[in-house]
């Protein structure tokens, strides 16, 4: 156990969340022992997205995504013409199979650190005995949290420097990734009306002499917009890519979130919008609960302002049950340098329930 006398002898300290390192059953001297799950249980506590995804429990570097949605492809059992129509087909690759959907079926979780100086004097005057395991989470946990969830929404597995946001495709890229694989590439038509966008209103503009004639639809909520029925539209494609409506809910940034509820409250429900507060305060359009996240409030990696419509059970959130912490008296600083690592991963299991499109401010006139 690591007390205020290590503490004050500046002895090195590693905290593992995990299975405790032991020696003939005993934890090994200076090693504080915690649970992983507790730590990743309090990181949820403290993130708003992360706790409503799917949660996988991953041992190891790769998860399998073993969840899959089938839609059954019913084929009939007889042949339909020649000789011997009306006669069992001779084998099922006479008929078309039923094949499930799956963008991303293996997680491959990133390994992540963060570091930071704690001075001598807090450790001095706020920890003891076994109270050190909950002061240092208190340092971590919100801190690993909001890395996590930007790294989880705006992530881009790039080389172009050793940040996180870096290091695995986030949701925003996977869904570019669904836009990117919507049109045929000859006919620039959709390959089926009813797959997923992935970013909204993607389709071909036949007017632009432009090489990438792609567009998407931008919701504009400037002054002079009236941003709910863009919103509807929206939903509209959502429900026509068979995303679950029932099941999602609608993210956005806090100034998104302030302008809806001012266009609320200036509109008459008459007109279909249907829209009202729940009993959280928070504003439903067509039943879908309208979420702030912090996270949107600062995009990173080229992306500006956006807004998600997802079922969250459709995208997976697979951390490694193994964190670990590590402290070492700098005496130059007076001070301890800490450091966490942790390893996740981040997947849209069905495309289909998620679809983004960008938002902005530019006033109509």
């Amino acid at each position: 156990m690591i007390t205020k006398k290590d503490i004050d002898a500046n002895k090195p300290v590693i905290v593992k969340w995990a299975k405790p390192l032991q020696s003939s059953g005993v934890a090994t001297d200076g090693v504080l022992a915690g649970q992983a799950p507790e730590f990743i249980a309090r990181v949820e506590e403290e993130a708003e997205l992360l706790p409503q995804l799917r949660f996988i429990e991953s041992d190891g570097e790769t998860q399998d995504i073993a969840a899959l949605r089938v839609r059954a492809n019913l084929m009939n059992m007889n042949k339909i013409s020649g000789a011997a129509a009306g006669s069992q087909i001779d084998k099922l690759s006479d008929v078309t199979e039923t094949i499930p959907d799956v963008l991303k079926d293996t997680l491959v979780a990133q390994p992540f650190t963060a570091y930071t100086y704690i001075p001598k004097t807090f450790l001095k005057t706020n920890i003891e005995h076994e109270g050190f395991i909950a002061k240092y989470e208190s340092l971590l946990v919100p801190s690993v949290a909001f890395s996590a969830e930007q790294i989880a929404i705006f992530g881009k597995n790039t080389t172009a420097d050793a940040k996180g946001i870096h290091a695995l495709s986030g949701i925003l890229d996977q869904l570019d990734a669904v836009a990117g694989a919507y049109l045929d590439s000859t006919s620039h038509e959709p390959k089926d009306a009813k797959a997923p966008q992935g970013k909204y209103g993607v389709h071909w503009n036949s007017d632009s002499t432009e090489t990438d004639k792609t567009e998407f639809i931008t919701i504009n909520a400037g002054a002079g917009y009236d941003i709910i029925p863009q919103i509807d539209g929206m939903i509209q494609q959502y429900v026509k890519q068979r995303g679950k409506r029932k099941q999602a809910k609608i993210f956005v940034s806090s100034q998104l979130e302030a302008a809806l509820i001012a266009e609320a409250a200036k509109r008459e429900t008459e007109g279909g919008d249907r829209y009202f507060f729940n009993d959280n305060g928070n504003l439903t359009l067509r039943g879908i609960e309208v979420q702030q996240l912090d996270a949107l409030d600062n995009p990173v990696n080229s992306y500006n302002d956006v807004i998600l419509i997802a079922n969250p059970d459709s995208i997976a959130y697979a951390p490694v049950m193994d964190i670990e912490s590590e402290a070492a008296y700098v005496i130059e600083k007076k001070s301890y340098l800490t450091s966490v690592d942790v390893m996740f991963d981040v997947g849209i299991i069905f495309a289909e329930d998620v679809l983004y499109a960008d938002v902005d401010y530019t006033p109509s006139n």
